[in-house]
């Protein structure tokens, strides 16, 4: 039976329209361009403004796809919210990432309480891609990622499931050197004074991440991500599904 959340197949079909018309941001060795054909968003945050299951299943992953790594796997237990989550476990010299398109919204609209949040334990990160921020190297439409990550927000789900519900208020870290924050886990900001130091930065894409350089394998979960209106369960496949 269809989980109560799942919406219609014309609204999936709708979705996965959108999902393929809206690119995803470039890895960090390629520029989106010189910003002059860039769209500008007039939807709300996280448009399609639903609560939906996300399966393993083309079309009912509504989008979600592993950036350059590998993808998580789902589970089922009833930690997080429903009947399962992700694992995000990456091997040493590895990561494990799930990403979906952010349709170019603003940073600046990101910045309400529970505008950004996600259930997690270990060590997940959950990962803005933007374009837009004042690089110092000069390349604006570069692509950055802002990192969320639980060793510098009190420790937030590192040892046991935790539902981090303002996110834009937490400590960010940046990938690139951008206006007012250095490219480093050392140096931090919160998302409102990024967006404020960088007011034309866009979110192209927003996930969870999990990676590791040791020696060590890499443990991290989430479930219940919410970026803007878009609220995303993840559900292993329903039962009698093949």
């Amino acid at each position: 039976m269809v989980h109560k959340y799942l919406r219609s197949g014309a609204a999936m079909a709708a979705a996965a329209a959108m999902a393929a018309s809206v690119a995803i941001s470039a890895p960090a060795s390629a520029a989106p361009g010189d910003g002059s054909s860039d769209p500008i968003t007039l939807l709300p945050p996280g448009f399609p403004c639903i609560h939906t299951n996300v399966y393993p299943f083309p079309v009912l992953d509504w989008g979600w796809t592993a950036l350059d790594a590998n993808a998580p796997t789902y589970q089922e237990g009833s930690a997080g919210t429903g009947n399962g989550f992700l694992n995000l476990h990456a091997d040493p010299g590895t990561q494990t990432n799930f990403f979906h398109i952010g349709i170019d919204t603003p940073l600046s609209d990101l910045l309400r309480p529970n505008s950004l949040g996600f259930e997690h334990r270990g060590l997940t990160t959950f990962q803005l891609r933007i374009r837009g921020a004042d690089r110092t190297d000069g390349d604006r439409y570069g692509y950055t990622a802002l990192v969320w990550q639980p060793a510098y927000n009190g420790d937030e789900g590192l040892n046991q499931w935790w539902d981090s519900n303002d996110l834009a208020s937490g400590n960010w870290w940046s990938t690139r050197d951008i206006k007012g924050l250095a490219a480093n886990a050392v140096e931090k900001a919160t998302l409102e004074e990024i967006a404020e130091a960088n007011p034309d930065a866009q979110v192209t894409a927003y996930g969870v991440l999990v990676g590791t350089a040791e020696s060590q394998p890499d443990e991290g979960f989430a479930d219940n991500v919410r970026y803007g209106c878009a609220k995303w369960d993840f559900e292993p496949l329903p039962a009698g599904s093949s």
